[in-house]
């Protein structure tokens, strides 16, 4: 079956495939909708010609049992959501060969491209919104249902009312981020401040999403800004919000949502009840749960929402293009064959169909089939989100597990596949991919852009060429999710240096020593701008997260999987981390993970390949590694533990560095007391007869060697600064033996030139 998008398709779908189902249970499929690497999503009808959208999942990934199990979890758990304002599950089968669900197609644009085209909402339609989005987190968190990603683009704005979508990484509430495979994602300015320091799934990070959404809604301003990844979320952090022109009734309800601290926040529940024009308390439904919120903002859809069309939606078109005269034959035919599910919910949202659509009948299960319909809505609803379990997995990825919100050619919105809809969506993916994988090595190389070593050369007389050549620089980028640790080999502090290290959320900087290890090269203090922070995973994934959420990436025509857009690009530059807006590039494989990345800059052009992803990379500390490769590289910078007193003949105050990954900053400070005074501990304490290039030596444990030089001068009043002899640093021993007869005071060692403490001089 093929239908020509030229003529009777509509906008928005793509022709069936070869081997694409004509029937899925009981909806008759009329085009693609998106397709990725887990299933297909397609546009159908049911038996009452409604639009709806039916997800399936591939067979084969269908066998294994954690993908069936977490099938039917999902499917569960969105069964529950049923607010006026939620999307809900219209109908699914878990047990079937190809699982499917299926979800109401919604007509209309979401909240900001209808602030963006028709302006703020005010009055009755501003209070209506907000009553309608606290109803339906209200009713997600009584199902025990955290949304988690609340945000403008998951609110679409219908004839009907405004309608949450998108369950792509819902959870149940209390769902601990040990246990969460998406406990890290989210939308930065829209992610509560406690969701970045792992916080449990809870329904405060919904509210406050709430808040942003009214005041959006009310403004035209998102209440955190414009800005990259990084921002957003300082900002987000430090409560820098701007809610200038909320009303007055609704400005303290969103003042109290956006506070830091979530235990400030309104539930949802006490929105609904601020927000009613009557108290919940007046009527009880047949099931003992208050109904008045429900009835009430049915009743305020009915008087104030106004001015929201369908954005272009019909749904005869869809029958149009199916060439559907009668559904009676069809659906006696789908009900004869054992199909279930024709009294699940239509989806209404025609032109001009207002609020207050009809209903459906109850829920039903049909034995033995395995198929779930959830019936009955005043208002048509859309769900998304399925799989959300092992959403996170590269498989899940790179294929369909996050449904997500994509605009139509004709205006229309429908859930469905996150991966492979938008270029933005497709990039985010891949960012996750990144984030979540165990590990990657990448080569990195940046230089002068053309224009900029044209204007180098032009002030230095030198060639062009010879200025590109002399700005190119190459680097290594390694990350190891199970170290926690990113590393770079290269000159990225600037001059001398030879690599840089976030290790377990520590700073350390090498450059190349001498094989002999004197004289050393200088310490360094990195640049204001550089920590731990600037020397990390989100130095490569941050860019593509920002040309994610830029909203302007596009699929290169005639390069399958290359996308591109402006960004903001980080770079560690000569030792200081600058940032700046781009113009990106990505190619990514076929599992959606990157494969290349470019980005040009005013002043550089920055290529990084990824050689490696998804694997374990093996990490070891810089200097072994340079002592492997036959080089030798100092520790310049690194966790400073305290402090001790220690010299001859004079006192001096030293600063005590734990300079080796191997070496944490307790065992640092225990062997610098010994070195600073070992009187009471000579059992702990030997000398040995290997040496450094001047004083004495002696073995601590017989694993530390730690040494200390002459006096620098022997006056007869000893300065403290001058005449202290120097504490050299601790270094690992091996092969430790016991005198011998030609040197019976003295203990013999190999001292393995690396530096495993050191000591510096406090000023």
């Amino acid at each position: 079956m093929s239908i020509s998008p030229d003529t009777s398709l509509p906008p928005g779908l793509a022709p069936l495939e070869a081997g694409d189902p004509p029937v899925i249970g009981p909806y008759r499929s009329v085009g693609r909708i998106g397709a990725g690497g887990m299933g297909a999503v397609y546009g159908a009808l049911d038996v009452y010609e409604s639009c709806v959208a039916v997800k399936t999942v591939h067979a084969d990934i269908a066998r294994e049992p954690r993908f069936r199990e977490a099938f039917v979890r999902e499917v569960e758990m969105l069964g529950r959501a049923d607010g006026v304002s939620t999307a809900r599950l219209h109908a699914a089968d878990t047990g079937a060969e190809v699982p499917w669900l299926a979800f109401d197609y919604v007509a209309g644009r979401d909240l900001r491209a209808h602030v963006r085209e028709f302006g703020p909402l005010a009055g009755g339609m501003l209070r209506t919104f907000s009553l309608g989005m606290a109803e339906g987190l209200a009713a997600l968190h009584a199902a025990g249902i955290a949304h988690r990603d609340i945000k403008p683009g998951n609110v679409i704005l219908s004839p009907d009312g405004p309608k949450i979508v998108d369950f792509g990484i819902a959870v149940e509430i209390g769902t601990d981020c040990a246990m969460d495979a998406s406990a890290s994602y989210g939308t930065p300015g829209w992610t509560a401040p406690e969701r970045y320091s792992g916080a449990v799934a809870d329904p405060s990070a919904d509210v406050f999403a709430w808040g942003g959404l009214v005041t959006l809604a009310a403004t035209g301003r998102e209440p955190f800004g414009k800005g990259d990844a990084k921002e957003l979320a300082r900002r987000v952090k430090a409560g820098e919000y701007d809610v200038d022109g909320v009303p007055e009734d609704l400005l303290g309800l969103v003042r109290a949502a956006l506070s830091i601290d979530p235990k400030q926040r309104p539930s949802s529940q006490a929105l609904v009840r601020a927000l009613m024009p009557v108290s919940a308390e007046e009527t009880q439904n047949q099931y003992g749960r208050p109904s008045a919120a429900a009835d009430s903002l049915r009743g305020m859809l009915r008087d104030y929402w106004r001015g929201v069309d369908d954005a272009g939606h019909d749904p005869g078109r869809w029958a149009a293009a199916l060439g559907v005269a009668s559904v009676v034959g069809l659906g006696a035919s789908a009900l004869s064959s054992g199909v279930v599910g024709a009294g699940a919910m239509g989806s209404g949202g025609a032109a001009g169909s207002g609020a207050g659509a009809g209903t459906a009948g109850a829920g039903t299960t049909a034995a033995g089939s395995g198929a779930v319909t959830a019936g009955g809505s005043a208002a048509s609803t859309a769900t998304g989100g399925m799989m959300s379990g092992i959403a996170t997995s590269k498989l899940g990825l790179a294929g369909a597990g996050v449904l997500a919100l994509a605009g139509l050619a004709a205006g229309g919105f429908v859930v469905y596949d996150q991966v492979r809809v938008t270029p933005g969506e497709t990039v985010a993916a891949a960012v996750n991919i990144l984030e979540e994988s165990e590990g990657f090595t990448a080569q990195v190389a940046h230089s002068f852009s053309q224009a900029h070593a044209e204007q180098v050369a032009e002030g230095t007389g030198a060639s062009v060429e010879r200025v590109m050549e002399d700005s190119l620089v190459e680097e290594e980028y390694l990350y190891s999710a199970a170290d926690q640790t990113f590393l770079i080999r290269g000159a990225a502090m600037g001059e001398g240096s030879t690599a840089v290290a976030n290790h377990q959320g520590d700073l350390y900087v090498y450059a190349r020593g001498e094989e002999g290890g004197w004289p050393r090269p200088e310490q360094i203090e990195p640049d204001p701008s550089v920590g731990p922070d600037s020397v990390a995973v989100t130095l490569v994934t941050d860019p593509l997260r920002a040309l994610a959420e830029m909203g302007e990436a596009e699929a290169v025509e005639g390069q399958e999987r290359v996308y591109t857009g402006p960004t903001v690009f980080g770079l560690l530059d000569a030792g200081a981390f600058v940032e700046t807006e781009a113009s990106a590039r990505v190619e990514l494989d076929a599992e959606g993970a990157p494969l290349w990345a470019e980005y040009t800059t005013d002043e550089r052009e920055v290529r990084i390949d990824f050689e490696e992803s998804d694997t374990g990379v093996p990490m070891e500390d810089p200097q072994l590694w340079a002592l492997d490769n036959n080089l030798y590289w100092d520790v310049v910078h690194a966790p400073m533990c305290g402090s001790i007193v220690s010299g001859w003949p004079a006192q001096q105050e030293w600063d005590v560095q734990a300079s080796s990954w191997d070496m944490d900053c307790d065992q640092a400070m225990d062997v610098a007391g010994v070195v600073a005074d070992s009187s009471g501990q000579e059992d702990r304490v030997v000398f040995l007869f290997g040496r450094f290039s001047r004083g004495t030596t002696r073995a601590i444990d017989e694993t530390v060697a730690c040494g200390q030089g002459w006096t620098l001068n022997a006056s007869e009043e000893p300065n403290p600064t001058e005449d202290a002899a120097p504490l050299l640093p601790c270094r690992p021993i091996t092969n430790f033996a016991e005198p011998t007869e030609a040197s019976p005071e003295f203990y013999d060692a190999d001292i393995v030139p690396i530096i495993l403490i050191d000591f510096h001089v406090r000023p």
